[in-house]
């Protein structure tokens, strides 16, 4: 990555390549944070979180549901794979409450039933507040 080229970030999911551009910045929602990426940023893996992953290109800002996953930069690019890339409009609030609404119901026996209860309502919280109910 150059600093004249800006990033180049390519989103895959299961289905297909769902992305392929070029930006100014990225910022991630990890699963300890969000992480800005600018051109030139040393290679790094992380694994993602679930919430809103920003595209900045000169004064315009894209917005974009990210469903957890794992993100590479490389010299090359930004890489993010992840299970769904959805735009935010596309996301139902009565959706994500009842997501919710599930996974708090849910009393797992198990340390495996715990991890995706927790799994579920971190989901859940994430569309929650990309849908603007939090």
């Amino acid at each position: 990555m150059s600093e004249s080229s800006g990033v180049h970030c390519v989103v895959v999911t299961p289905e297909k390549t769902e992305l392929d551009t070029q930006c100014d910045s990225i910022n991630l929602p990890m699963f300890d944070g969000e992480f800005g990426i600018l051109p030139g940023r040393a290679p790094m893996v992380g694994r993602l979180g679930f919430g809103i992953m920003k595209l900045k290109n000169g004064g315009k800002e894209e917005r974009w549901f990210v469903d957890g996953g794992f993100v590479q930069v490389t010299r090359d690019g930004v890489y993010i794979l992840t299970d769904r890339l959805l735009k935010p409009e596309s996301v139902s609030k009565a959706e994500a409450e009842e997501d919710l609404r599930k996974a708090t119901e849910l009393k797992p026996t198990t340390a495996e039933a715990a991890a995706l209860r927790d799994r579920a309502l971190a989901q859940a919280r994430a569309k929650l507040r990309v849908a603007g109910g939090v």
